[in-house]
């Protein structure tokens, strides 16, 4: 039998850009050395640890692999569903929309080995799992490109 469980988070993370006056979206490469899908572009994603929340994973997440601060986060009105062979597992991740201050030279965790700032047309054709597709497109349709940003919003 297969099981269910909800345990890890998704999330995106985008920042404005002045100089381009556009949004940029974080494609983090996994490392190599990662057993599960090395050399894989993806957004953020973990496991929620002990008691947290999944917002609080989300966000502790954020900050771990990117060191980067969150300005501002929603609820992406998507739920990833993902099965893990190695656990047996069906698993269904809470999606967030995180947005940061841009800056061009991250410090990336051992996780990963690289990064980009991307459009979402580039990061959308560079990220190959379906749900980091749809994830950073729901980000961009339901929360950034409308004026009003308060649909989803969680107050940090």
């Amino acid at each position: 039998m297969v099981n269910f469980c909800s345990n890890t988070v998704q999330v995106h993370i985008s920042a404005w850009v002045d100089e381009l006056q556009k949004y940029k979206f974080l494609a983090l490469k996994r490392s190599s050395k990662n057993p599960i899908y090395p050399g894989l572009w993806q957004a953020i994603t973990g496991t929620i640890e002990g008691e947290e929340t999944a917002i609080e994973c989300a966000i502790r997440e954020v900050k771990e692999e990117t060191g980067l601060e969150a300005k501002e986060i929603w609820t992406i009105p998507f739920v990833a569903v993902f099965f893990d062979p190695y656990k047996n597992e069906v698993n269904a991740s809470p999606v967030f929309g995180v947005l940061v201050d841009y800056v061009e030279n991250i410090v990336i965790s051992s996780e990963h080995e690289d990064f980009l700032w991307l459009t979402l047309d580039e990061f959308i054709e560079k990220v190959p799992l379906p749900s980091h597709k749809i994830g950073t497109q729901y980000f961009w349709d339901y929360i950034l490109r409308n004026a009003d940003k308060s649909m989803f919003k969680y107050r940090l």
